[in-house]
């Protein structure tokens, strides 16, 4: 056999660096492995990258992005203090979200800081009613540590709500009291607008963010209160989330304090006097039995006529309430008004008991209201709490009341906002005036009876415990301690329960913040 010749000898010794073919296998199918575990980590990658780019989109975390700066001018005040002067506050404004250079729309605040431990000590907002009720009369009627006097002067109050209890006043909404700027004309709006100044006042006092919130309110603070608890509550639960607004913060809402839902009415122009309660049938309903069974109000005369008028008047309210535009809201108003607007022969509206003369004027029975006014357009007033020249304070004005009654905020059932703030665990107390014919007592407590909650069963059924005695105050409670729903009704006190009974409400009160049982 002829011998084949010799390949060539590659250079040097790469002849022996050349692989098997089975070393060569061995090595592509590692090479495949690490392509397909590199395939497979850019595959992770990329998908955990898409997650979350959508997490963040979806749920943005609610410090992914700083509030924005605002405006707030704040003075340390003691011209309303206790005793020995050592009560301090704090008054100013703080600008909303919406303002420009052009238009301010500015939310003036007083915070009477509690006289014990106010760095832990529960934070109660009090608003007024009206609508277009100052913050501020609140306060200065009986909750902070002064109250007003003759001649624009204040005194101490002996029975604060301030000794235990930081309390902030808020003129609400713009255009009332010492707030200025653009106005708003209905109570939802006008609690998003609380909502935006909450977020900065505690801004501006971190340090009470962590206390007990409390929203506290009366008369036509029957219909903001709750709109206020809602709108509060709703945006905790996107904060909670993660779809909270820019730099939104918890708030730690606790409860609700409503007293004589209705609005206050002086009746010295038609507008003024549209006064409605938080649900408008079940008021309507109930008013001309307080009006002329349990109270003399009305003549047999009036109560004849306004009778007949009443099935018309609850037909209008209905088709608002179930048609609800602001025209329909309106019409309904105006077709109750004269159940509303009967001549009560000089008898007090917001308390039976008194005789006010031949007059509709609120200043005769309480002189306060002038008082008031007369203390906050004091030129040292106003420097202490840095008052700009062009707003004039008034215990109510008159436009926003106007501005709301044509925008037919008065018709609604703000109560129902109640349902899921108690499935919430948010509690909330009413304490009720007897001797008020302005919100009669029968119609709110039918509103009550009637909520649907997870407490209405256990209300029903609850029977009224005398406190302190029957013929002072009864209660009715449900829930331990204070109770999740309570309802009050002060047998001694018309509209202004503060003012006719300071040291029960205050009582009333410093049990229903610490939850303890009233017995």
């Amino acid at each position: 056999m002829e011998k084949q010749p010799l390949l060539p000898s590659p250079p040097g010794n790469l002849l022996h660096s050349i692989p098997s073919a089975g070393y060569r296998k061995q090595q592509e199918r590692k090479t495949l492995k690490l392509i397909l575990l590199g395939v497979l980590v850019f595959s992770v990658l990329h998908l955990w990258k898409i997650w979350h780019w959508r997490s963040k989109a979806l749920h943005p975390p609610a410090t992914s992005v700083d509030p924005p700066p605002f405006y707030s001018s704040v003075r340390t005040t003691k011209i309303c203090t206790n005793e020995d002067h050592s009560a301090v506050g704090y008054a100013g404004y703080i600008a909303l979200d919406d303002e420009t250079p052009d238009n301010h729309r500015r939310s003036f605040f007083w915070l009477f800081r509690a006289q014990n431990d106010p760095d832990n000590a529960p934070v109660i907002l009090t608003i007024g009613g009206g609508p277009g009720t100052s913050g501020l009369t609140n306060p200065l009627f009986g909750q902070s540590h002064c109250v007003i006097a003759a001649n624009g002067t204040t005194k101490p109050n002996p029975v604060p709500w301030s000794e235990h209890y930081n309390l902030l006043a808020l003129d609400h909404p713009i255009g009332t009291g010492m707030s200025y700027g653009t106005h708003v004309n209905n109570s939802r709006s006008a609690a998003y607008d609380v909502y935006d100044f909450l977020q900065k006042f505690y801004r501006l006092y971190p340090n009470l963010r962590k206390n007990k919130f409390v929203v506290s309110g009366g008369s036509y603070g029957g219909i903001y209160v709750p709109h206020i608890g809602h709108v509060v509550h709703e945006e905790n639960k996107k904060v909670a989330s993660g779809r909270g607004q820019p730099g939104a913060k918890h708030i730690n809402l606790d409860s609700l304090m409503i007293s004589n839902p209705w609005s206050v009415s002086r009746c010295t122009t038609y507008a003024s006097c549209d006064s409605w309660r938080q649900d408008a049938e079940m008021h309507m309903r109930w008013l001309l039995q307080q009006r002329c069974y349990y109270t003399s109000l009305y003549n047999s005369t009036q109560c004849s006529d306004f009778y007949e008028l009443l099935p018309v008047c609850l037909d209008a309210v209905s088709y608002g309430l179930s048609n609800s535009t602001a025209y329909n809201r309106r019409q309904a108003l105006h077709t109750c008004y004269p159940i509303i607007g009967g001549d009560t022969h000089g008898w007090d509206l917001q308390d039976v008991r008194n005789h006010c003369g031949d007059t509709t004027e609120i200043e005769v029975c309480y002189p306060d209201w002038p008082w008031l006014e007369e203390f906050l357009n004091k030129t040292h007033t106003r420097e202490e709490l840095g008052i700009p020249d062009h707003v004039v304070y008034h215990a109510l004005t008159y436009q926003i009341g106007v501005e709301f009654s044509e925008n037919g905020d008065h018709i609604q059932r703000a109560q129902l906002l109640y349902t899921p703030l108690l499935e919430s665990g948010i509690r909330v107390l009413h304490y009720v005036g007897y001797q008020d014919a302005n919100c009669a007592w029968p119609g709110i407590f039918a509103f009550l009876k009637l909520l649907q909650s997870p407490f209405q069963e256990r209300f029903l059924n609850t029977p009224d415990i005398p406190w302190p005695t029957e013929d002072v105050a009864t209660v009715r409670t449900v829930g331990k301690g204070a109770g999740n729903f309570t309802y009050i009704l002060v047998k001694q006190a018309g509209h202004f329960v503060e003012k006719n009974q300071p040291a029960l409400v205050k009582t009333i009160v410093e049990h229903w913040i610490e939850n303890k049982a009233f017995s």
